[in-house]
């Protein structure tokens, strides 16, 4: 039996359903143990084993530890009560907590799912890190510039999007508005950077501004956006209105700010783009910005240059979506090619 291990709510880990579909096809037991942090699902099938603790995921760091130790001793304690054959740790902090019995129990006998950095910047953690990708059956990635941070030759991409999603994905450009509608979707990137998109799309009547998704409505910065007439700000949000915020807006927001992770991320609103035909703006300063450029799969700009929003405008108003068509296909014939040498190896390990 196989023990799958993620630390928070499954409605944050859309790439669990593609080991789920692998080892159901295959006829795989396999058992998910998870952290139900913010206590958002209320019914799980019977092969799930919940850590029901609550944590705010938006705490600092430091202030985590505790509650990561508390899943850890539940993890520890179904890992070794279940007897499980193999692992997989979808993302570095479940693989960090269970690296010791990993490590004297299950040596090449788990997956690690890379999907963020955090603290590879301190060279013991990326020491850490680099000796649990080397005992590992193998290494997933979500980005090829994490392999950069950690000279790491020996991965195969795992690329963030659901294949439910590709089936249905949209065959047309629809263009719906008269103002240029952009739209930021997810998780927070933190009121700082809200407020510089406000700051610099408020009151442009040439765009409206649509903020939606989990953290992005406190109380203060509703009272800001309520000051523009094109700023609309929503919080959590589920995948149906997902579907339908985006196929109602021109341009998909992947600005992120620079820091060390965003510097190197490629997060699922790049897939976004591929699924709903939908152009992004990116930050030029990150990789997924230059990716974006390169590709031809939107527009990456500095947000602190004060003509970026002439800069978008224009943009729109030029590009040929004939073009943009020929590139995103290009692109998702590419990212569907890596996918499958992703699930071969899936298959390989299930299956050993």
């Amino acid at each position: 039996m196989i023990g799958i291990i993620f630390s928070n709510n499954l409605n944050t880990c859309p790439y669990i359903d593609k080991y789920l579909d692998v080892f159901n096809h295959l006829g795989i037991s396999y058992e998910v143990i998870l952290w139900d942090r913010d206590g958002s699902q209320s019914k799980y099938p019977q092969n799930y084993h919940v850590f029901n603790e609550r944590q705010n995921v938006d705490l600092p760091k430091v202030r985590k530890i505790l509650g990561f130790y508390n899943f850890m001793r539940f993890t520890y304690k179904n890992i070794i009560s279940r007897k499980y054959d193999k692992l997989i740790f979808l993302t570095t902090q479940v693989a960090l907590i269970c690296f010791p019995l990993a490590l004297a129990s299950f040596k090449k006998k788990y997956i690690f799912d890379f999907r963020d950095l955090s603290l590879e910047y301190y060279g013991w953690y990326k020491i850490i890190v680099k000796q649990i990708i080397k005992n590992s059956f193998f290494t997933c990635m979500s980005s090829p510039e994490f392999a950069r941070v950690l000279n790491c030759n020996t991965y195969v991409m795992a690329h963030n999007f659901r294949y439910k999603d590709i089936n249905n994905r949209s065959k047309q450009i629809t263009i719906l508005n008269q103002r240029i509608t952009l739209l930021h979707i997810g998780i927070t990137r933190g009121e700082e950077y809200n407020k510089k998109l406000v700051d610099i799309f408020g009151g442009d009547e040439r765009f409206y501004l649509y903020i939606i998704g989990r953290g992005n409505d406190t109380e203060s910065f509703i009272n800001l956006a309520k000051k523009y007439s094109n700023v609309v700000v929503q919080g959590t949000y589920n995948n149906e209105e997902k579907q339908l915020y985006i196929s109602k807006s021109d341009l998909l927001l992947y600005y992120y700010p620079c820091d060390f992770n965003c510097n190197c991320a490629l997060a699922n609103k790049y897939y976004d783009c591929l699924i709903y035909n939908k152009p992004l703006v990116g930050n030029i300063n990150t990789y997924s910005g230059r990716r974006i450029q390169e590709r031809g799969l939107g527009i990456s700009v500095d947000f602190n240059e004060d003509n970026c929003a002439d800069k978008i405008f224009n943009f729109y108003n030029q590009y040929k979506k004939e073009d943009f068509i020929r590139n995103i296909t290009k692109e998702l014939s590419a990212v569907l090619e890596e996918d499958r040498i992703y699930l071969d190896k899936i298959k390989e390990f299930a299956t050993l």
